[in-house]
């Protein structure tokens, strides 16, 4: 018993056999997490992570450059010249409107009086457009380079790293929208958006205490004019000013493996994918919101959802106090008929989009290593 029972207190009874074996699982299991590394990598590259194709073989020397190494000074002006062009190809991803920041007001003026005894304002023709997308001057006016200043490498990565996630966050609304069967402004599941925010500007909100918001009890006549929801506004820190520094302008833009905001410069933005905060508020038709769950998850940058709250405005549980009308919600849509708001909620998504890192060569099985080196090649 003495024996048995020294044996039996012994934390491991290691033996070149079972060394053998434990090399073996590890060695495996890096080879699994390897190939899946790889998987998600080369998804994302082949979906979304692309450069454009310019002249003096832009993409393909980007493409050899890893995440925020220096670019030379031609590449990064022809980003700048080129970049300033493609804001009307990233707004037709959700056939937005072409809106100033005033949304349903541009066709309906609810300063007239009360909406019952309002008249439309001077009709424009019928546009083709399925979205009002409120806040689209911000990013329109961080591509436009208005001072022309070139641009530093560190911005250029961080400008075409947004306009990907932003191409990732309007495709999510857009495959929404088609599910959803929509041909009309009327029709849609998604009918504002009034805030996308990323990087700096989404983490203020995105690190919140509150979790879960309670609307609070209100007059059952009172309601949210969603005809005049305007966008918050944007601080400085959202754009990439020219007047900054490099560090400036990755401060507080990504989160750490514990979900902590990074500071300044310090490369500390994962091994595996840099974890991007996100910030969406939409008014649309609740209903549909477990689909834009769903394309959250099948985004090809991949979006954790960490909060989602309806009608965070007309809570005041928590304190937040947002615009309120006695006024019913009328008024005509873009065809002239009235909207059908019953089903109309304001919707706020936050979370963080996953943009995955090359993997390295150490877990990469030789098969796969040689595969990408062709791939890199053709």
């Amino acid at each position: 018993f003495s024996k048995v029972n020294k044996i039996k207190n012994e934390a491991f009874h290691p033996n070149e056999e079972i060394n053998n074996a434990g090399i073996e699982q590890v060695e495996a299991q890096k080879v699994l997490v390897g190939k899946l590394w790889n998987e998600l990598y080369q998804q994302q590259k082949t979906a979304v992570l692309s450069w454009p194709e310019l002249g003096n073989n832009f993409a393909e020397k980007m493409k050899e450059l890893g995440f925020l190494d220096e670019i030379e000074f031609g590449l990064r002006e022809q980003y700048r010249n080129y970049i300033k062009t493609q804001f009307e190809d990233i707004r037709k991803i959700v056939k937005a409107s072409e809106a100033e920041a005033d949304g349903m007001r541009r066709r309906f003026d609810p300063s007239e009086g009360d909406y019952g005894d309002n008249q439309p304002v001077e009709e424009k023709p019928v546009e083709d457009f399925l979205v009002d997308w409120l806040d689209q001057t911000v990013l329109k006016n961080r591509l436009a380079f208005q001072d022309n200043k070139m641009p530093s490498s560190v911005k250029v990565w961080v400008i075409q790293e947004d306009i990907w996630v932003y191409e990732n966050l309007l495709g999510v609304i857009a495959k929404t929208n088609d599910q959803h069967g929509a041909t009309r402004p009327e029709n849609t599941a998604i009918r504002r958006i009034i805030n996308l925010q990323v990087g700096s500007s989404a983490i203020k909100e995105n690190l919140r205490k509150e979790k879960i918001f309670i609307p609070g009890a209100s007059d059952t006549n009172s309601f949210q004019d969603f005809s005049e929801a305007t966008p918050e506004r944007e601080s400085e820190e959202f754009g990439v000013n020219d007047g900054e520094s490099d560090d400036a302008i990755l401060d507080q833009r990504y989160l750490n493996e514990s979900g902590q905001p990074v500071s300044g410069a310090s490369g500390n933005f994962g091994r595996e994918y840099r974890k991007l905060p996100v910030r969406m508020v939409l008014l649309m038709d609740q209903r549909m919101i477990p689909q834009v769950l769903v394309e959250c998850a099948n985004a090809p940058l991949p979006i954790e959802v960490t909060r989602l709250s309806v009608n965070r405005q007309q809570s005041n549980s928590t304190g937040f106090e947002g615009y309120r009308s006695n006024r019913p919600i009328r008024g005509p849509g873009s065809y002239g008929q009235f909207e059908n708001i019953r089903n109309l909620s304001t919707i706020e998504i936050q979370g963080n989009v996953l943009i995955y890192q090359p993997p390295e060569e150490a877990y990469m099985p030789k098969e796969v290593a040689e595969d990408n080196t062709v791939a890199e090649t053709t």
